[in-house]
């Protein structure tokens, strides 16, 4: 049982690699670094085991600020690195970020550090607080295995532990926020890298930060993401970043690079106000509760319409699209509920026929999705069809309700022109039997249920 547990956890781990490289590789569609004009100032120390411990102790440290990610290894692990320490081997240093205040913050080697002024301070870190003993550490011998760091006898053991060098490779407050993020990147080398996310916490510490740590806790917007790797890993605050970086600053003034997009907004808002995160907040939960109510459990993912081989269409619920993830977002800002409810429906719709049949549109969600003209085009697109639906009636147009499709659906879910099943309603259209351009009437004596493929594949041809 306990094999088939820990396989059970591997497989979890990988899936929840793969969908964070999926979803990065997705954020840097398109995206065209811009050069940055500044200075970034290093510097370089080497600091006993003892001066990082006491550095903790005085409050010089955060060593778990709240923007990192949790203490992870495990008790076996951690006495791994000890046993490392006591035989000489070179153990990799750590990145450290200076505060505003003076204090450093650790960007990378949290793991390390972590586990090793655990050991000397007696306890682990974990939630029991359970005495730190060293587990595992076969080649150093049974006078060391199960042994705490005061109960080690030999004292040139234990002061080689407290005197063991780490160097420091420090970035000072003075450098350009965007040449830190950039060389963060760059010396982000440690066992379990640090995402674009958890670096972007690292460096802009202050109140947005904490406003997207709370946020990131939203059931409402989690029940419409669905990632627990997503929000264990600060994707989540990335998500919410982008949109408030799209809607603050609008869709009409971006330019990539997303990267520096978003950077830029929380540069800008770094440190704001009560009365500014509370309008920040308002406008995030009334566009997450517009979608979930607009697009339910479907928000945020890709519908693929059928094709010749195969009229079915489906939805990609594996995969949260970005571009889709924009325009859902930053489309209800400038609306009230009372506006959108009302034409939930129709929105949906108009979104489902935009995916299936709009080339362009689909473009602007599959290819180069974050370069500026590819996004411009997409929002245009997205917020003329808004408009358009809002701001009019469709009665006496050419679209049958939505409850018209369902009333056919329910009767006989069965494609009128390939009379084959139709699987999911939204894979549906309700088509008209004599075209609309040749006079054909939008009611239900008119009306058959179709494919969205095979609808669009008839085009304006009569089918009895």
């Amino acid at each position: 049982m306990q094999e088939e547990l820990n396989i059970a956890e591997i497989q979890e781990e990988v899936i929840e690699q793969v969908e964070e490289q999926e979803f990065y590789s997705q954020q840097d569609e398109g995206d065209d670094v811009n050069p940055v004009n500044g200075r970034v100032f290093i510097e370089k120390k080497d600091l006993t085991l003892r001066e990082y411990q006491m550095m903790r102790t005085d409050g010089d440290l955060l060593l778990q600020p709240s923007y990192q990610r949790k203490f992870v290894v495990d008790i076996k692990f951690a006495s791994r690195l000890i046993e490392s320490i006591i035989l000489d081997v070179p153990i990799p240093p750590v990145f450290l970020a200076e505060e505003e205040d003076g204090r450093y913050s650790v960007v990378d080697g949290q793991q390390r550090l972590t586990s090793f002024i655990s050991f000397l301070d007696g306890n682990f870190p974990d939630e029991k607080k359970t005495v730190f003993k060293l587990t595992g550490v076969e080649r150093l011998g049974s006078d060391l295995k199960g042994k705490t760091f005061n109960q080690i006898e030999d004292v040139a053991i234990r002061n080689k532990i407290k005197t063991t060098s780490i160097q420091a490779i420090i970035t000072k407050n003075s450098s350009h926020p965007d040449l830190k993020f950039q060389i963060f990147e760059r010396l982000n080398t440690g066992a379990v890298k640090l995402n674009e996310d958890e670096l972007r916490n690292t460096i802009f510490r202050g109140s947005y930060i904490e406003m997207l740590a709370e946020l990131e806790k939203d059931e409402a917007f989690h029940s419409l993401v669905r990632k627990d790797s997503f929000r264990k890993r600060m994707i989540y605050r990335g998500m919410i970043l982008r949109f408030f970086a799209l809607s603050e600053k609008s869709y009409i003034n971006y330019k990539s690079s997303m990267k520096q997009f978003c950077n830029k907004e929380l540069r800008d808002h770094q440190n704001m106000v009560e009365s500014k995160k509370q309008e920040y907040v308002e406008r995030f939960k009334k566009c997450v509760e517009l979608v979930r109510i607009v697009f339910g459990e479907n928000a945020f993912r890709r519908f693929l319409g059928g094709d010749e081989s195969n009229h079915n269409g489906k939805w990609v619920t594996s995969r949260v699209n970005m571009g889709i993830f924009d325009i859902q977002m930053c489309g209800f800002v400038n609306y009230t509920k009372s506006q959108i409810v009302p034409k939930a429906d129709e929105i949906r719709e108009r979104l489902l026929d935009l995916m299936t049949n709009n080339q362009e549109f689909i473009n602007t969600i599959e290819n180069k999705t974050n370069d500026t003209s590819v996004l411009k085009r997409r929002f245009e697109i997205w917020f003329k069809e808004l408009e358009a639906i809002v701001g009019t009636s469709s009665s006496g147009t050419r679209v049958f309700k939505v409850a018209d499709k369902r009333a056919l659906y329910s009767a006989d879910p069965t494609c009128k022109i390939c009379n084959q099943q139709i699987l999911i309603i939204e894979d549906s259209e309700v088509d008209h039997i004599t075209p609309f351009s040749k006079g054909g009437k939008t009611d239900l004596l008119n009306a058959q249920i179709t494919h969205r493929y095979c609808n669009r594949a008839k085009g304006n041809t009569v089918v009895n």
